[in-house]
């Protein structure tokens, strides 16, 4: 069942964003219901494509066709993601974070987010 397995993902998804930056998960998860199938529905289904400029997702798709764990890899990604909001997301209320996760902001470099998804990916 393909939903069983998006939703798997998403809940190792929420796991990791648990052990990498608990501030986040507990703010949003926690402090304001935010449920990971508001915004990581999309980027699991999609592989991030409605997320970035194309050429940002090809690059994005180079790392995770070239993993062998690509679906790891792309929890990592999103993960990473989320961690890069660390800062806006605690000062958010939920309104101003939801926009936010449903529209991942540009100022945030495509090489940052694959930085620290391959860190994370080395201390898993």
């Amino acid at each position: 069942n393909v939903f069983a397995g998006v939703v798997s993902m998403m809940t190792r998804l929420t796991n990791l964003l648990h052990r990498e930056d608990s501030q986040v998960y507990y703010h949003i998860y926690q402090n304001q219901a935010i449920k990971p199938h508001y915004y990581a529905f999309r980027w699991i289904t999609l592989l991030l494509s409605q997320e970035f400029p194309l050429p940002e997702v090809l690059r994005i798709w180079d790392f995770l066709f070239a993993d062998d764990n690509r679906f790891s890899f792309l929890i990592d990604v999103c993960c990473s993601m989320l961690m890069l909001l660390h800062d806006d997301l605690l000062n958010g209320d939920f309104a101003s974070n939801m926009k936010l996760l449903q529209n991942f902001p540009d100022k945030i470099d495509v090489s940052t987010i694959i930085r620290r998804a391959k860190k994370i990916r080395s201390t898993s």
